[in-house]
This record gives structure tokens, C-alpha cells and sequence, in this order.
């Protein structure tokens, strides 16, 4: 179920005894702990609530409470955040008795414990024997990313809720600003409501003066002016970039990453892949995708390759200190905008 079932069924008291939320949508997140939180009223939740970080608590000392009994009240609630030993990276070996306990306990979980695992990742091992027994016992809550329809949708709603409106350019605006990212979306949300409460509505100029351009969005820009081989509009962005802190080595993998998405982007378009099914492909979000989409068609492979080879090659040089690191990005835009095919051949 999405966040939205979950809440109605809290309220409607529909409790189940386990609970999986999983997914990589922090705001959804955040929703889904707040709506499974008001299960325990808040004058019981100092005796009958509590949340451990698996990272720092032994899953030993959570299954010595699970069947404890609520102080004064219909349900006692444990939170368990980061469960890693439910992925595929997760390790078991430490922890197998008490892994072995939680199956155990899963085939007949108490009926006054509301045990919730918090599992912020994309994806679990499913041939875990821990995981089946899981998914067969929990109520599963998913918090995968939003379309960007369903974003569109969602901070429509989230914004109705406090009587506030966005234009259609202020949606699209919001859109760009965030890549279309929920969680930076909902962010942004108390600066906008704080503005449309004097104007009436959110529009495109609000959100261009309250919502900060994401990295990313930068990123983006300076490969395109790398790509045109628009010298001054590259180092003029990069270096705006140094002024604002950022690390050379930080921008040189985040370009390189760019690079690498847009090669990747070309090969499923030629093969003949959707942008939905390329984005599953490759496991990235489904806005990224789509501005790939759209530059690749102008852009030619070769090029690509090539500036690509050589961003990785002056990354390394600044790594090994023989380019200096605020440097490097200088010298690669001079010398692929200058001869860069001849660069790559070398």
C-alpha cells in the first residue's frame, strides 16, 4: 500500500502487528513514520514508544522487548531504523541467532506489539529467509520515488491542504528547480505557503527566488556548454561553483556522472528503450532520464566518449597531483574544445 492507504487505515483502526516501509522517498518516509507514530496516543508514547538505529542496537536487545507487554494502554510500538541485514549488503553473521529469533517471532508476531521496519533502501534481498518471512507477516508500505506525474499530483495536493495554489508555470517551475524530486519539493514547501499566504498563489517568480537551483542543475549546464564547446559559459560556471565552496574533485565526479548517464541514455534510446524503461534500467530517477533524453539527440556519440575519456583522465591527474585540482576542469574544457577528437586518440 502507498502512504496515503496507510493513513486511512491507522485512522479507521486498522492496526496490524508489523509493518515494512520501504523505498528511497524521504518525504514518504517521514509521512508513513508520522501516520504509524499516531498509533500510540501521545500522553502513552514516553512508556509505550520507542525507535532503535540497528546500526547502533544489537537486534538482540530488541527481541528481549517485542513480547512486552504496553503500560497502560492497546499497543506498545518499536521502530527499528536501518535494518541493512534485510539487503543484499546487510551482513548476517554477527547477528544469525537473533535473525533467527525475529523469524521466529514473525510466524506469530504479539497482538499488542507494532513492531515497523524502517528500510529506506531500493531494494531488499529477497532470497533472504529473514525477508520472505517478513514481507509474508508485515503490512508492506512502499516509498519508491514519485513519477513526475504523481509529484505533480501529490504537491498539488500537499499544497491544497494549506489552502494555497501554484500556477501551472509555478509547478513547472518547481518541477526544474528540483529535478523533480518530491522530498526537495516538499522542502521547498513552507517558503512557498509563507509567500502565497500574502499574494494568494505560488507562480513561476516564487519559486525561482525561494527554491535554490539544486547542483545537479548546474551540472547539467556546464556539460552542455562543454558539449558546445562555449568556453566562457563553462569556466564562468565553474568557477561560481568554487565561489560557493564546492570541491573540484566533487565536480569532476558529478560531471563525469553526467557524461556517463548521457552515454548510457544514447544506447538505450538506439536500441529502442522508453524513458520509463531506461530509467528502470539503470536505476536512476525518471526526471534525470528524461533531460538526458533530450540532449542526446542533439549530441554526437563520439564527442561524448571522448569527453568523457578525458574527464576521467583529469581526474585522475588531479588525484595524483600532478594537474592542480582547481585547474583540471580549466584545462579539459580548453583542450576539448580545442582538439579534443586527437586528445582521445593519443
Amino acid at each position: 500500500m502507498n502512504v496515503d492507504k496507510l493513513t486511512q487505515s491507522i485512522s479507521s483502526g486498522q492496526v496490524g502487528p508489523v509493518y515494512l516501509v520501504t523505498g528511497t522517498e524521504t518525504a514518504l518516509n517521514q509521512r508513513a513514520l508520522a501516520a504509524l507514530r499516531a498509533i500510540v496516543p501521545a500522553d502513552q508514547q514516553t512508556m509505550n514508544y520507542s525507535r532503535y538505529d540497528l546500526r547502533e542496537t544489537d537486534l538482540d536487545t530488541i527481541m528481549n522487548e517485542v513480547d512486552e507487554l504496553p503500560f497502560f494502554g492497546d499497543y506498545r510500538e518499536i521502530v527499528l531504523d536501518n535494518p541493512d541485514f534485510l539487503t543484499g549488503s546487510g551482513s548476517v553473521t554477527k547477528q544469525e541467532s537473533a535473525i533467527n529469533d525475529l523469524v521466529d517471532y514473525l510466524q506469530q508476531p504479539a497482538t499488542t506489539t507494532v513492531l515497523v521496519f524502517m528500510a529506506p533502501y531500493p531494494k531488499l534481498d529477497a532470497r533472504k529467509r529473514v525477508v520472505k518471512a517478513l514481507k509474508k507477516a508485515a503490512t508492506l508500505v512502499e516509498t519508491k520515488p514519485l513519477s513526475e506525474a504523481d509529484a505533480r499530483r501529490t504537491i498539488r495536493a500537499d499544497l491544497a491542504q494549506q489552502q494555497v495554489s501554484i500556477t501551472d508555470g509555478g509547478l513547472d517551475a518547481l518541477i526544474a528547480r528540483t529535478q523533480s524530486d518530491y522530498s526537495a519539493m516538499v522542502a521547498a514547501l513552507p517558503k512557498l505557503s509563507m509567500y502565497a499566504h500574502n499574494t494568494g498563489s505560488v507562480d513561476a517568480d516564487a519559486v525561482e527566488q525561494l527554491v535554490p537551483r539544486q547542483l545537479t542543475d548546474s551540472v547539467f549546464d556546464m556539460v552542455s556548454a562543454v558539449m558546445q564547446r562555449n568556453v566562457a559559459s563553462a569556466l564562468r560556471q565553474y568557477r561560481e561553483l568554487l565561489q560557493q565552496q564546492e570541491e573540484p574533485l566533487r565536480l569532476i565526479s558529478l560531471l563525469e556522472s553526467q557524461f556517463r548517464l548521457l552515454i548510457q541514455v544514447q544506447i538505450f534510446n538506439s536500441r529502442g528503450y522508453t524513458q520509463g524503461a531506461a530509467a528502470d534500467a539503470l536505476k536512476v530517477h525518471p526526471y534525470r532520464v528524461k533531460l538526458a533524453w533530450r540532449s542526446v539527440r542533439q549530441l554526437d556519440h563520439d564527442d561524448l566518449t571522448t569527453a568523457y575519456d578525458m574527464l576521467v583522465r583529469t581526474e585522475t591527474a588531479m588525484k595524483r597531483g600532478t594537474v592542480d585540482k582547481e585547474l583540471g576542469f580549466e584545462l579539459f574544457v580548453l583542450q576539448f574544445a580545442g582538439n579534443g577528437k586527437r586528445y582521445a586518440r593519443q
